[in-house]
């Protein structure tokens, strides 16, 4: 499985997932620029947030309400497909899934 992380600047970075469990995980392990992922994965930091394509996001799961609460908490008003990439698990119908990271994170 295949993910593409987009920069704010239109770099585009394309990593094998490698078994990892979320796309958080698999942009960590690569050290992807612009997601800290301060808290590892646990929904609390906001500092993993992605925007995914409408495209993808029919595909994936609908947000929790602890996602959705973080994610409004932090920015007020949620743009269209703002997700927390922790909570965007794979699975094989995701393969060359393209989230874009936006130009800032919530509070590190």
């Amino acid at each position: 499985m295949r993910l593409t992380f987009i920069q704010p600047d239109g770099a585009a970075t394309t990593l094998d997932a490698d078994g990892g469990p979320t796309a958080m995980h698999v942009a960590t392990r690569h050290n992807v620029p612009g997601l800290p992922a301060e808290c590892g994965g646990q929904c609390i930091c906001v500092t993993c947030m992605v925007d995914v394509d409408d495209a993808w996001a029919a595909k994936l799961p609908p947000p929790g309400e602890d996602e959705m609460d973080m994610l409004s908490d932090t920015l007020g008003e949620v743009p269209p497909g703002r997700r927390l990439s922790c909570q965007i698990q794979l699975a094989p119908g995701l393969d060359g899934l393209v989230l874009r990271i936006p130009g800032g994170q919530g509070p590190v």
